[in-house]
This record gives C-alpha cells, sequence and structure tokens, in this order.
C-alpha cells in the first residue's frame, strides 16, 4: 500500500512538471506574438548585411523598399558604409560584358544612393602601361565594374572592372564629393596595406631584356606598385629578371 502510494505521488509531481511546461512554453508563444516578434517556424529568414541569417524586418528588406534590387550582392562593408554591386543588364559593346549599378548606403545618415552604373564605352583603350601619374576622370567613365573595396582609413572607394578581356582598370572614388581617378595599373587590385590603408596594385609590362645573342627575349612580367587614398604615388616593384 505504501509502495503504491510512493508511485502515485512520482505519477502527480511528473504530471504537474509537464503542465508547468506547457503553460510556460504557450505563455512565450503568445507574448512572442503580442510583442511582433516572429520566429523562424512562421518566417522565412533573409539575409543580412553581414551575411547571417536575420528575420524579414530587417535592414536589407527595408532598403529593398527604397529600391535597392533583390538581386545585389554585397561587395564591402565597414563601421559607416555598406557597398552593393547589381548586374543589371547584358552591355552592347562585349557578350560577356554586363552593365552595373553600385549602391551605398550610409549607415549614420541611413541613406541609399546609387553612386553609379557602368557605360558602354566609345572607344578601347587596350593597354594602360603601369605609372606613377593618376587621371583624373568621370563617373560615366567607368564602363565595368568586378568588385568594391572601402579604403581603410578614408572614405575612398577601390573599384576594378574590364571590358577588353584582358586589362583590369581600377577607379579611386571619393564618397563625398563624387571625384574619380583612373590607377595607372592594369592588372587589378592586390589588397591594402595594414597600417598605412595604402593600395597594392598590380600590372603586367612588356619585358626589355635581350638574350645572348642580342634578340628581344619577349614576354611579360608584374609590377607591383602601391598607392594611398589620394592617389599619390608610393612606390613600386618591377619583377623582370635580367640575366
Amino acid at each position: 500500500m505504501k509502495a503504491t502510494r510512493i508511485i502515485y505521488q512520482r505519477e502527480c509531481l511528473s504530471y504537474s512538471i509537464l503542465l508547468i511546461f506547457s503553460i510556460f512554453f504557450i505563455c512565450c508563444n503568445q507574448s512572442e506574438k503580442s510583442t511582433g516578434v516572429i520566429t523562424n517556424d512562421t518566417a522565412t529568414p533573409s539575409t543580412s548585411l553581414d551575411g547571417q541569417p536575420s528575420m524579414v524586418f530587417s535592414l536589407l528588406d527595408s532598403l529593398y523598399q527604397e529600391g535597392l534590387p533583390r538581386t545585389v550582392r554585397m561587395t564591402d562593408k565597414s563601421d559607416e558604409f555598406a557597398i552593393f554591386l547589381n548586374d543589371d543588364k547584358k552591355a552592347e559593346y562585349d557578350e560577356d560584358a554586363i552593365i552595373v549599378s553600385l549602391y551605398v548606403y550610409n549607415y549614420k545618415t541611413r541613406q541609399l544612393t546609387k553612386l553609379l552604373t557602368t557605360t558602354e564605352p566609345e572607344g578601347y583603350k587596350w593597354y594602360n602601361p603601369a605609372g606613377e601619374n593618376v587621371s583624373k576622370c568621370l563617373l560615366t567613365d567607368i564602363h565595368s565594374i568586378y568588385y568594391a573595396r572601402l579604403f581603410p582609413y578614408a572614405k575612398k572607394l577601390l573599384v576594378t572592372g574590364c571590358f577588353d578581356s584582358r586589362n583590369e582598370f581600377s577607379y579611386i572614388i571619393d564618397l563625398d564629393d563624387k571625384s574619380a581617378m583612373l590607377l595607372p595599373t592594369n592588372s587589378g587590385f592586390i589588397g591594402f596595406t595594414s597600417e598605412e590603408g595604402y593600395a597594392v596594385m598590380q600590372s603586367y609590362a612588356y619585358n626589355l631584356g635581350v638574350d645572348e645573342n642580342g634578340e628581344p627575349k619577349g614576354g611579360r612580367h608584374t609590377v607591383l606598385s602601391v598607392f594611398d587614398e589620394n592617389g599619390k604615388f608610393i612606390r613600386s616593384m618591377d619583377l623582370e629578371i635580367n640575366d
């Protein structure tokens, strides 16, 4: 009789614990509904600015409502800016080229801006040799963008693209005054120096050496060039090997 009473008391205790847990779970669900929080069970997560899953009421969703295309890809991000690229349509000048729009979101001002849309080139500049002097240009002179990077310590963008299938042209864009300059490089961007925030660029140059018979060796070699955020030339390294 005593053993039966103990078993009955244990069953009652288990039932009470189960009942309390059920009431707590129901209350939590009701609390989420009343506060407007949508859980993963009732909503499809979208992608946030940092690439992590988030709810439908995210910043990215609000930017969609402001006109940001849903097909954009985020190419860089800082504490102040988020940079997006969108492939708008195929270009006419080359079957593999794409017209691209570049969008900038400013976290501080909460403004979304379409900074530029690449244009069809009127002519082709087949070779942009490595050098020291930048060339001022307009945003409408940018015909292709593969990627865009924020300078670490300045409100500047480095954008790079190719529209002739052989060269990558690189530009520095000032996010304040929207001015642009073309760097004297032709093979794209390698990275920023960790301490100074300088842009390390790559180019190819044609070999000038001759062989033992005095004939040109031909071929190409790499030139590495470093520029600051204002386009000032810092230093270069020519990797041509002359035996």
